[in-house]
């Protein structure tokens, strides 16, 4: 009889531990991934200065490390892609998905199906490193996450880094999300070069967003009155990075330190990196052996990359559009393309670099579906990407554009200030352009591009004769005299030129006005946006 009392305990004691054995077998199971990815939280620490390309300092530069939200920055550089072709603007808002929502902290908190601009979502991720506002900007930009991480390795291999594949916007835990902190440091040099205007927002102090105000992670801002931001970033696999950069006397360096046991420790070591070695980079000019090549400038410059030692090269070059979106304003307009939409990345495994032409160099199918819309609805649509010969002059792969301002000058969640301009219209595809001169042409459109306004008035073979035409023309034009007046050197095909430009101007209309003024004395000029 005591037996049979005992049984109905026993029974629930043994349906008891089952349940729990099963609990642990289902937590370990969903544990695995993050148990899955190799330990690699190693110090991995590098310095190049960003004046010569010279490495001052390295210690396993070429070590496999997980970039944690680091990953963010190339995030930033592919959504500054997108900005500076014109197919987004800091105003542009952005839905949040379920998928977003989701993200596992640290992150904004917005609810599915909420927006957010574009201009906020950037300073989330350069604050808060928010990741559900990393899987917002993927998704808007590219449809979904994985699509977006596939442009982002694609974007690394075009800008040299040949050790880094991104499988995330964020950053979070992957296994097969790896890079180098020899490649980090050239992404740090490329977003610089390529994007000064927006680079300021990596000087961001503090994000107010609702009742909330966050402030940046990087503790090392600011120091030397030297160090100018980037990205933080930790996951457990990699501990605590830093990607970061310091200007000053005109020097510029960039410092990566991967894989440290705190963030207290990483700092002092940035600290240790910035004052041994910002004293003795480079002073001056960005020699041509810093210059990292710009992947897609202006819509048809295309670059070698190689994807393994065996593989021949490729040509990367991202859209002007992207696909996704070219294909849904195809379908609005009820047109049927003629092939299927280019994806994301066009690759073509072509060999040499093909001469300057006005054909599509690899975006032949994205061209057809945009051909099938006709004539122009009374909806305003996106650009298509055509000829730009005006680009041709004005853009060169070694062109740093105007500098950032000074450290600590962007205000806490205060707007830039850039208020797209009206289209005015471009020059005709096939307009001939002086280079050596300046050539006889309209004001551009350059309403797409970030910046203060500049008068361009010509380029010339050597500084002296670009110096000669500012002279000329402030002469003539009494009201340049309260502009400054600089020369700036580029290369175009295998040349080197000299322009001759005006900056300081408040608008477009300041601008044009004083193109129409100068072109009353006979002399020709650009107008448009540094």
């Amino acid at each position: 009889m005591a037996s049979q009392a005992k049984s109905p305990w026993r029974i629930a004691l043994t349906r008891a531990l089952v349940a729990v054995l099963l609990a642990l077998a289902v937590s370990a199971h969903v544990a695995a991934p993050a148990q899955a990815i190799e330990n690699l939280r190693k110090y991995a620490g590098i310095v190049v200065d960003a004046k010569s390309g010279s490495v001052l300092y390295e210690e396993a530069a070429d070590s496999r490390r997980y970039p944690a939200s680091v990953a963010k920055v190339m995030t930033l550089y592919v959504l500054f892609q997108e900005l500076s072709a014109g197919n987004l603007k800091l105003s542009t808002k952005m839905t949040v998905s379920a998928h977003a929502a989701a993200a596992v902290p640290t992150k904004l908190g917005l609810r599915s199906g909420a927006t957010i601009t574009v201009e906020d979502a950037i300073k989330s991720l350069v604050t808060l490193s928010a990741n559900d506002m990393a899987r917002v900007i993927a998704e808007h930009i590219s449809g979904s996450e994985s699509n977006f991480a596939q442009r982002m390795t694609a974007t690394a291999r075009a800008l040299g880094m040949r050790n880094t594949t991104y499988r995330n916007a964020s950053g979070l835990p992957d296994g097969g999300q790896l890079t180098t902190v020899r490649d980090q440091a050239i992404l740090g040099i490329a977003i610089y070069q390529h994007f000064p205007s927006y680079y300021e927002f990596f000087q961001t102090k503090s994000f107010s967003y609702g009742k909330s105000t966050y402030g940046n992670h990087n503790r090392v801002l600011g120091y030397m009155g030297a160090v100018d931001g980037i990205k933080t970033g930790y996951i457990n696999a990699a501990g605590s990075n830093l990607l970061t950069a310091a200007r000053k006397d005109g020097r510029h360096i960039v410092v990566v330190a991967f894989g440290f046991n705190s963030s207290a420790s990483r700092d002092e070591k940035v600290r240790q990196l910035v004052a041994s070695y910002l004293p003795k980079g480079r002073s001056g000019d960005y020699l041509r052996t810093a210059m990292i090549p710009m992947p897609g400038s202006q819509g048809s410059t295309q670059v070698a990359v190689a994807q393994s030692p065996s593989a021949g090269p490729v040509f990367v070059m991202p859209m002007p559009m992207p696909g996704f979106r070219l294909a849904q304003l195809v379908a609005a307009n009820g047109a049927q393309p003629q092939a299927q939409v280019a994806p994301q990345l066009a690759v073509a495994t072509t060999a040499p670099l093909p001469q300057p032409m006005p054909a599509d160099l690899g975006l032949q199918p994205a061209l057809q579906a945009a051909n099938t819309l006709g004539a122009p609805s009374q909806t305003p649509q996106p650009p298509v990407p055509t000829q730009d010969v005006i680009g041709a002059w004005l853009s060169d792969t070694y062109n740093l554009g105007a500098p950032p301002s000074a450290l600590g000058q962007t205000p806490p969640s205060a707007p830039l200030g850039y208020v797209p301009p009206a289209n005015t219209g471009a020059p005709a595809a096939g307009q001939p352009v002086d280079l050596l001169t300046s050539g006889s042409v309209p004001v551009a459109d350059v309403s797409a591009t970030p910046g203060g306004w500049v008068v361009q008035i010509g380029a010339g073979p050597s500084e002296d004769s670009a110096r000669a035409m500012l002279a000329d023309a402030a002469g003539k034009a009494g009201g340049l005299n309260d502009f400054r007046s600089y020369v700036e050197r580029f290369e175009k095909n295998g040349s080197v030129f000299y322009r001759a430009r005006f900056v300081g101007f408040g608008g477009r209309d300041d601008a044009t006005a004083m193109c129409n003024q100068l072109k009353q004395q006979d002399l020709a000029c650009l107008a448009m946006q540094s």
